[in-house]
Parts: structure tokens; sequence; C-alpha cells
């Protein structure tokens, strides 16, 4: 993912690949997430992280949105599979919304922004988030904007590229 919405300017930038995204799950009893949205969790993190000025300052004002065409499959599977067996937890199927993949770093971060799930592949989905981002961050919805492509690649692995990006001060 290296497009970046016209009337903006790039912060921070991550790219996670993982080969098993139950790797960066961080699940409780109390609460679950499908592992794709920890996968998205941890690149959002990290491209916080690498931002050179403070963007959870404005976490009231930061927007995020995330494109994938498989969303919280791996979740739903498992609990398909688990209903004709035995009982599922209620957190399973909360955690199999595929909305998670949004909501889960912006629980994390206290981001209270402007949020979209684009259940597309990222290569469709991206001018579509682009134009919202931009729009968001033009017309003063949002300060600061998240971006998160999650895919898998052709070796069975997923991918999560993450951009945090502001307006350019063009639009304002």
């Amino acid at each position: 993912m290296t497009q970046v919405p016209p009337g903006t300017r790039l912060l921070g930038a991550a790219t996670v690949v993982a080969e098993d995204p139950d790797r960066y799950a961080r699940n409780k009893p109390s609460f679950y997430a499908d592992p794709a949205a920890w996968l998205a969790a941890e690149a959002v993190d990290r491209a916080l992280a690498d931002c050179a000025e403070p963007v959870l300052d404005a976490a009231d004002d930061t927007a995020i949105v995330v494109m994938s065409a498989t969303g919280s499959e791996r979740t739903m599977r498992r609990i398909a599979g688990a209903v004709p067996r035995s009982r599922v937890s209620p957190l399973r199927f909360a955690g199999a919304n595929p909305g998670v993949l949004a909501g889960l770093p912006a629980l994390r971060h206290g981001l209270r922004g402007p949020s979209l799930l684009l259940a597309a592949h990222p290569d469709r989905a991206a001018p579509v988030a682009c134009t919202v981002i931009a729009g968001w961050l033009a017309d003063g919805q949002a300060r600061h904007a998240i971006l998160v492509a999650l895919q898998p690649t052709d070796g069975g692995r997923q991918l999560c590229c993450c951009r945090v990006l502001t307006g350019d001060g063009r639009n304002r």
C-alpha cells in the first residue's frame, strides 16, 4: 500500500508480515478478538511509534479506516466448526465481527474519530478509502487518519500495512 490520499501527508508507517496472526493475539478469558484484528493492532502500534509528531494527543479527532477482504474469517470458521459439537462463547461472536479489525486498534488507543471497515481487497478498496480519508481531513471530521490494509500473500502469510496521515494544511 503506497497510496496516500490527495491533500494529506504521511506521518508514520509500518508493515507487519505474519506467518501466523495468532502470534499477535492478546486474548483473555474476558476479551476476545480475531487474530487478524490483533495483527492490525500491531501494525497500528508500530505506525504510531514511527510518527515524528504526536498523534494520540488528538485521539478524539483520529479516524481509522481498515481494508480487508478476509476480515475475521479465521474466527468465523472456528465458530462454525464448533457449533455442532459444543456451546460457543458469546465473546467469540463479538470477536468475529469484521468491524473488530478497526474497533480493536481504536479501543487500544482511545480513538474516537470516525471509523470504517471496507470489506474488500485493499487494491480495490484503496480509492474509496483515500476519498473518505481526504474528505474527513478536509472538512475537519478528523485531524489524523490511520489507514490499514490487511491481505493474504501468495505464500499464505498475512501482510498488514498501516499509514498514519494528516491533512496537508491546504484544505483548512
